[in-house]
């Protein structure tokens, strides 16, 4: 791999794991004390740090030095949700146990779930609504 592939992961992974903490280009300078120029350098122009900023920076987004230069799949590099590593045990725990199911069976437990999930969120959004129109009209 040639350094700009690694500047490339480097930047895509530092915007991962800053959006992942919650936290803006500004938040992650104020926090890490590195200057929200370098940080956006660091993010769209594949700019590799020195080490010490390296690890500034994994100690600021609480990840070792090595997830900053681990390659990704387009579509999980895309996904800041896709990394299970704070998964629960007890949750990997099921989902080993659903992909380890037949397709047919899965694919039957993806849609009972597809079903409570959209139940839950038609729920969600008629509670809204009924405390907005509650609250409409009480002023």
């Amino acid at each position: 791999m040639t350094i700009n592939g690694i500047a490339q992961i480097f930047a895509a992974n530092v915007v991962k794991y800053r959006k992942r903490k919650g936290l803006t280009q500004y938040a992650l300078a104020n926090a890490s004390g590195i200057s929200r120029t370098m940080i956006s350098h660091y993010e769209r122009e594949g700019m590799l740090p020195p080490a010490e900023r390296l690890q500034t920076l994994a100690d600021t987004l609480n990840i070792p030095v090595y997830k900053l230069f681990k390659q990704t799949g387009t579509a999980e590099a895309n996904n800041p949700e896709t990394d299970l590593s704070d998964i629960d045990p007890r949750s990997l725990k099921k989902i080993r146990a659903i992909l380890s199911l037949p397709a047919e069976d899965r694919n039957d437990l993806y849609r009972m779930l597809n079903k409570m999930l959209r139940k839950n969120q038609l729920e969600q959004h008629l509670k809204t609504l009924h405390s907005d129109q509650h609250k409409a009209s009480v002023q």
